[in-house]
């Protein structure tokens, strides 16, 4: 056989484990730098939280709003508003067709001028106190009240039914 000369390469050294920082496997470097990641940001996060009011602009606080059920509203009741309401005097003796008789005892409010005996029918005017009319028609009675028909001497055109409880006889005129 033939003889092989001895050659002057040495033999590979014999494979030694890795130390250090070899030894961490791919995916854990990765993990790794998301932690590092996110901490970083949590820290960033949490200083920018603690230095908020630094660098605001000076100008009016936000105030809270605060809601609040509104109570329904408050409609006033209407209170009837007072009509004036004749008094009821007693019917005078004296008043006859022909005669004149003034307008008393209605307290400053007038006596009701009625286009016929009655307060259903409508009214036509209003004679103020003291005044005096010539009576033209009557006596009539509608309800408990007796009318007599009564003309404006001055105005012939004024010629109405009036309730004898608010008129007083006075002398011709």
């Amino acid at each position: 056989m033939e003889r092989t000369a001895p050659s002057r390469r040495t033999p590979p050294p014999a494979r030694q484990p890795p130390r250090g920082l070899a030894v961490i496997p791919l995916y854990v470097w990765g993990l790794g730098i998301v932690v590092v990641l996110l901490l970083t940001m949590v820290a960033a996060l949490w200083t920018l939280y603690a230095l908020r009011g630094q660098w605001a602009p000076e100008g009016p606080t936000p105030t809270p709003i605060i809601w609040t059920p509104t109570p329904p509203p408050v409609v006033p009741t209407a209170t009837p508003t007072p009509q004036p309401v004749e008094p009821t005097p007693t019917a005078p003796a004296g008043i006859a067709v022909g005669g004149y008789v003034q307008v008393s005892g209605t307290e400053g409010l007038g006596l009701s001028l009625r286009e016929g005996p009655g307060t259903e029918y409508q009214r036509m005017g209003v004679a103020l106190e003291g005044e005096v009319f010539e009576v033209v028609d009557g006596p009539t009675q509608a309800g408990d009240v007796t009318w007599w028909k009564v003309r404006d001497p001055d105005d012939a055109s004024r010629s109405w039914w009036a309730a004898a409880n608010f008129l007083q006889p006075v002398p011709a005129q």
